[in-house]
C-alpha cells in the first residue's frame, strides 16, 4: 500500500515535470522572450479555464452529490481565516517590515489555485477532483479580492501613495466575477437547478478546456525560467515565511481542519492540495496598481513557485498518505 501510494506520487511528480520542463525547454530555446509571447500563453489558459471548470461540474457531479459538497464549502473559508490570523500574528511578533505589512498578509494567503492547483489535481486524482479543487479556489478568491486588496491598498495610504480603502469596492466584486469564477458558478446553477446542457456545447466545453492543463504546466515552466534558481540564494525573512506558509503552515492547517470531520478522502486530499500552492500571481499586479511592495511581492510569488519544483515529490507523496 505504501509503495504503491509512492510509486503514483513520483509518477505522477515525473508527468508534472516533463511538462513543466517543455516549458523552461521553450522559454530557453527563446520563444517566449518577449512578454506579449509569454502572454499569449496565458490568455490561452484564462480562456480554457472557464469552459474546463465549467464542464468538470456537469459531467462530475449529480444534484444530489453537490449538496453533499456544498456541505463542506465553508471549511475552505475557515483555513483561510486561520492562515490570515497567523500572518497578523507574524506582524505582532515584529518579524515583517512595516512598510509591507499589507502585502505580506495578501501574500501569505492567496494562492495560485487554478494555473497550478488544477494540472496537479488533474494528475494525481483525474478529474474527479477537480470540483474539490473549485470549492477551495472560491474562498481563495473571495481572500484576495476582500481582505487580500484591502490589506495592500492599506501599504499604498501608508506610503501616501492611495486614499484609505473600503474592505469592499466596487473594482474588488467585480474582479471576484473573473470568468473562471463564472464558469464553476454556472455549473453550480445548472446542476443545482438540473438544468439538460446540450451536447455539443458540452463536448465544445471539455474540447477547449482540455487546453488548460497542459498550458497552464507549460506557463510554469517558462515563469520558472525567468525568474531563475537564483532567487532562492539571497531571500528576505518576510519571503521565507511566505514559503513556510505555501509548503507548511497552510497544509499543515487544512489537514487538522479535516481530520475530525466524516469527508469523502479525496475531497480532503484535494483540500490540502490546493492550500499547498505558490503565491497567486495576481498580488503583484495588485502591489503595483495600489502601491503596495511590489518588490516584495514578486520575489514572494518567484521564490514559492520555484521552490515548488523541489517541494513537488515530498509534497505528493504526504498528501497520498493521507486517508
Amino acid at each position: 500500500m505504501l509503495a504503491a501510494t509512492i510509486l503514483h506520487s513520483l509518477s505522477a511528480v515525473c508527468v508534472l515535470l516533463i511538462v513543466i520542463g517543455f516549458g523552461v525547454f521553450l522559454a530557453r530555446k527563446g520563444w517566449f522572450d518577449a512578454p506579449s509571447h509569454r502572454g499569449i500563453v496565458s490568455k490561452l489558459v484564462n480562456a480554457a479555464l472557464p469552459c474546463f471548470l465549467f464542464y468538470s461540474v456537469i459531467s462530475k457531479f449529480s444534484h444530489g452529490e453537490l449538496y453533499n459538497l456544498l456541505k463542506f464549502a465553508g471549511l475552505p473559508f475557515l483555513t483561510v481565516g486561520l492562515n490570515f490570523l497567523i500572518s497578523v500574528l507574524f506582524i505582532k511578533l515584529g518579524w515583517v517590515r512595516p512598510h509591507m505589512k499589507g502585502t505580506f498578509i495578501a501574500a501569505f494567503t492567496g494562492a495560485t489555485v487554478l494555473f497550478v492547483g488544477v494540472p496537479l489535481v488533474q494528475t494525481m486524482y483525474g478529474s474527479n477532483g477537480i470540483p474539490y479543487l473549485l470549492v477551495y479556489f472560491f474562498a481563495n478568491c473571495v481572500f484576495i479580492w476582500t481582505v487580500g486588496i484591502f490589506n495592500i491598498q492599506l501599504d499604498g495610504a501608508r506610503r501616501g501613495m492611495t486614499e484609505e480603502p473600503k474592505i469592499f469596492s466596487v473594482r474588488g466584486l467585480k474582479m471576484l466575477l473573473s470568468p473562471p469564477l463564472m464558469g464553476f458558478l454556472i455549473g453550480l446553477i445548472v446542476v443545482l437547478l438540473s438544468i439538460p446542457v446540450p451536447k455539443f456545447i458540452a463536448q465544445s466545453t471539455h474540447t477547449i478546456g482540455q487546453l488548460a492543463t497542459p498550458l497552464a504546466l507549460v506557463f510554469v515552466g517558462i515563469t520558472v525560467w525567468q525568474i531563475g534558481f537564483e532567487k532562492l540564494r539571497k531571500l528576505p525573512r518576510e519571503v521565507w515565511l511566505i514559503l513556510l506558509s505555501c509548503y507548511v503552515i497552510r497544509p499543515i492547517t487544512m489537514y487538522l481542519c479535516t481530520m475530525p470531520l466524516d469527508m469523502d478522502p479525496l475531497m480532503r486530499k484535494c483540500f490540502i492540495l490546493a492550500s499547498a500552492l505558490p503565491v497567486s500571481s495576481v498580488i503583484a499586479v495588485l502591489s503595483k496598481a495600489y502601491g503596495g511592495d511590489e518588490e516584495f511581492a514578486s520575489e514572494a510569488i518567484g521564490a514559492s513557485t520555484v521552490a515548488m519544483i523541489f517541494v513537488l515529490p515530498f509534497l505528493l507523496i504526504a498528501v497520498n498518505l493521507v486517508n
